[in-house]
C-alpha cells in the first residue's frame, strides 16, 4: 500500500500546518532537474503516480520505444510457442536480430530479438504473424493506444523507423509501459543483458543495465528525427520507478538524473512503529508489553512528509495477553488515513 498525498493545506480540523520550507520541498520534488531531453517524465509504477514532467504530453518521434506497444500486442494476441516463418517483407534493415527470409522461429524467440537487439525484422515478423501485415498491425496498435488513453500517439509501423505521423508522448509511453509490465516475461526480457535464442547471442541495447543501481528495463530508441530516447526502469527495495526521456542528447545521463531526483525527494519505506509511552501496554497480569504492527506496510511519500506520519493504536481486544492480537495500528498524515495493519502486544 502506498500514499503520495497532496500538500496538506491546514484548513480543516486535523490538518497539519504547512511551512514555507515544506512548500519549497514539495515544489522542488515536482520539478525535474536540468536535462538535455526535450520531454521527460518520472513516475512511480507501483502507485501509478506521475511525479514530475517536462513537456510530457508533447507528441514526438518515438523511435524503437514503439516496440513496447508491439510487444504488448504480441503478448495479448499471440502464443509464445507459435511458429513464425519469416517473410522477405520483414527484412526492413537497420537495427536487426539477423533474420533471414524463410527461417522459422517461435514468437518467444522473436520477442527476445525485439526487446534486446531492438530488431526491426523481429517487429515486422511479429506484426505479420499477429495481423497479416504491418499496416493491419498498426491499426491494432492505434486501437490499443486509444483504449489505454494514449491521446497524443499515432502508430504507422511496428518498429519505430521515422515516418510521417508516427509519434507519441512521454506520458503516453508511460501508459503503454505500465500495461506491458503486467506480463512477467516482458519484465524478465527487458531486464536481461544478454540472451541466447534461435542460435543467436542477443545483447540488450539499454546501457543503464548494470550501470545504475536497480536498473531493470525497459526500451531504448534512436533515430534522426527522434534523437536519443529511453523508457527506463529502476527497482529498489521491491518498488519500481519509471523515467522516460525523449529527444535527448545524452539519454543515460538524463535518465540517471531523473532517478537521482526521485531518490532525493521521494521514498518508499515501511510505516514507522509506535514509539514512546504509547507503544507500551500492561497485560492483564501486569507484564509490560510492546505494541507492534505485525507487518508494517510500505508507504510512498515525499521525503518532507515522512516526519509528519503519525501511527495510532486502535485497541479492540477486551483482554491484553502476550503475543496476542489487540487491534490495529493506523498511520495518518494529518487527518488522512494512509494505511493500517494488525497489532499485537509482544514480549519486549
Amino acid at each position: 500500500m502506498g500514499a503520495g498525498g497532496p500538500v496538506l493545506q491546514g484548513s480543516q480540523p486535523g490538518d497539519l500546518p504547512i511551512y514555507p520550507e515544506q512548500i519549497a520541498a514539495h515544489q522542488a520534488a515536482q520539478q525535474l532537474p536540468p536535462l538535455s531531453a526535450q520531454a521527460a517524465l518520472l513516475a512511480d509504477s507501483d502507485t501509478n503516480q506521475v511525479l514530475a514532467t517536462l513537456n510530457a504530453h508533447q507528441p514526438r518521434a518515438m523511435a524503437s520505444t514503439t516496440k513496447i506497444m508491439t510487444a504488448l500486442l504480441v503478448f495479448e494476441r499471440a502464443n509464445l510457442a507459435d511458429q513464425v516463418v519469416v517473410s522477405p517483407t520483414a527484412l526492413v534493415g537497420e537495427s536487426s536480430m539477423g533474420l533471414t527470409a524463410g527461417e522459422t522461429l517461435t514468437v518467444e524467440d522473436l520477442l527476445w530479438g525485439l526487446l534486446l537487439n531492438s530488431g526491426n525484422d523481429a517487429a515486422m515478423a511479429l506484426a505479420e504473424h499477429v495481423a497479416g501485415s504491418a499496416e493491419a498491425f498498426a491499426t491494432l496498435m492505434n486501437q490499443r493506444a486509444a483504449e489505454l488513453g494514449m491521446v497524443n500517439t499515432h502508430f504507422t509501423n511496428p518498429h519505430g523507423l521515422d515516418a510521417p505521423d508516427h509519434a507519441s508522448s512521454a506520458y503516453d509511453l508511460w501508459l503503454a509501459t505500465q500495461a506491458a509490465l503486467r506480463y512477467p516475461l516482458f519484465r524478465q526480457m527487458v531486464a536481461t543483458p544478454t540472451h541466447t535464442t534461435a542460435g543467436r547471442q542477443l545483447f540488450n541495447q539499454n546501457e543503464l543495465l548494470g550501470s545504475y543501481p536497480g536498473a531493470d528495463g525497459v526500451k531504448t530508441g534512436t533515430t534522426l528525427a527522434a534523437g536519443q530516447n529511453v523508457v527506463a526502469s529502476v527497482s529498489q527495495n521491491g518498488h519500481r520507478e519509471i523515467g522516460i526521456v525523449l529527444g535527448s542528447q545524452d539519454r543515460y545521463s538524463d535518465a540517471g538524473a531523473i532517478f537521482d531526483h526521485f531518490f532525493r525527494y521521494w521514498r518508499w519505506s515501511p510505516a514507522p512503529q509506535l514509539s514512546g509511552p504509547v507503544s507500551w501496554l500492561r497485560s492483564d497480569d501486569g507484564r509490560p508489553l510492546r505494541v507492534v504492527a505485525q507487518t508494517p506496510p510500505d508507504l510512498f511519500l515525499p521525503q518532507w512528509q515522512w516526519p509528519l506520519v503519525r501511527p495510532l493504536l486502535v485497541q479492540t481486544a477486551a483482554t491484553i495477553a502476550p503475543n496476542q492480537p489487540i487491534g490495529v495500528v493506523r498511520w495518518y498524515l494529518g487527518n488522512q488515513l494512509l494505511a493500517e495493519a494488525p497489532a499485537i502486544a509482544a514480549d519486549p
